[in-house]
């Protein structure tokens, strides 16, 4: 009997998977996961995927190789197909907590904290004693909550913008807001505006400790060389 290497993504190991029998399509998915499973722990993660694509089809009833397969897409950023796959998995196997403890943490990577939180959920619930399961599931409830302040510190700075679109104290605030949640992008285009509308207190921007986010960025210092006022 040959034995299928689950990869758990929390743990960075191969663990036991399904055991298969000794007929050649059985043989050749074994081989091909395997192959994948070692090519996966070298970072070789083009070839681990073509690998493990392989045993896929050629076995496509293993949640051990949807698993490995998740975390290879997972591994190069292609997370529709690793969501997929984790999905695959568990249809395969409902009651595999590696499985659903990766695809927990693969939504929760995605921001999607209401997901996430389902699963770990489910997970504390099948096994009370899982701590992992717990301070993940604590962890995904404070990102949530980050999350939340943040949307709701930047909608109340858009609310005032709206309110006073001609004003550049306002537009100011708004770049300050970004600035401090680290999304360089919308504090530069909000600094721009302010400065467009007028605002005047170039001297400050340097000092301002909400900018400090923007402090290194190239593209601030680009704003300072071109909005510093003629001497």
């Amino acid at each position: 009997m040959r034995t299928l290497a689950l990869v758990a993504l929390t743990l960075c190991a191969l663990l036991p998977g399904a055991a298969w029998g000794q007929d050649k399509a059985a043989d050749a998915a074994a081989q091909q996961n395997a192959r994948g499973a070692a090519l996966l722990k070298d970072g070789r993660l083009e070839e681990a995927t073509a690998e493990l694509e392989k045993a896929a089809q050629a076995a496509p009833k293993s949640a051990a190789i949807q698993s490995n397969l998740a975390y290879a897409y997972d591994k190069q950023g292609r997370t529709e197909e690793a969501v997929a796959a984790y999905r695959k998995a568990l249809e395969l196997d409902p009651d595999n907590k590696i499985v659903r403890n990766n695809r927990a943490n693969l939504y929760n990577k995605q921001g999607l904290y209401d997901d996430a939180a389902r699963e770990f959920e489910d997970l504390v619930q099948r096994d009370p004693s899982n701590a992992t399961a717990k301070a993940s599931l604590d962890s995904v409830q404070k990102n949530k909550t980050i999350m939340q302040e943040r949307q709701d510190q930047m909608s109340s700075a858009l609310k005032i913008v709206e309110a006073k679109p001609g004003d550049p104290q306002a537009a100011y605030a708004a770049a300050r807001v970004y600035a401090r949640l680290g999304d360089a992008d919308q504090a530069l285009t909000w600094l721009n505006k302010a400065f467009d509308l007028g605002y005047d207190q170039y001297d400050y921007l340097r000092l301002d400790p909400s900018l400090a986010n923007l402090k290194n960025d190239p593209r601030f210092l680009k704003f300072l060389e071109e909005r510093r006022p003629a001497r």
